[in-house]
């Protein structure tokens, strides 16, 4: 009996410890893409501080389809230059929990 107690406890210590390296590697993944944004963000804050804000970039043949101005793509990226931040922080505040709870609610 003791032996049968023994193989379900190391069974279920297996099986915690892959679902907690489960849940380590989803948040990893969460952060690296949470890290990717802030560097799309970041190039594209550059981008529109480097371009000159004229027609001539625009192309003349777009009937179809327009291209958004420079000071369009500036106050775009201003305004959700927060929200990554915001998330970092609740990612991060959350860290344990969710990683305990598997990312279940």
């Amino acid at each position: 009996m003791a032996t049968a107690t023994n193989t379900y406890q190391a069974a279920r210590n297996w099986q915690r410890r892959r679902a907690d390296r489960r849940a380590l590697a989803r948040f990893a993944e969460f952060w690296a893409a949470l890290q990717q944004v802030g560097d799309v963000l970041a190039e594209a804050e550059r981008l529109s501080k480097a371009a000159a804000d004229n027609s001539s970039w625009r192309g003349k043949g777009s009937r179809h389809w327009t291209v958004a101005t420079a000071d369009e793509v500036r106050s775009s990226v201003k305004c959700c230059r927060s929200s990554p931040r915001v998330v970092s922080a609740q990612a991060k505040r959350f860290e344990p929990e969710l990683i305990v709870r598997d990312w279940r609610r």
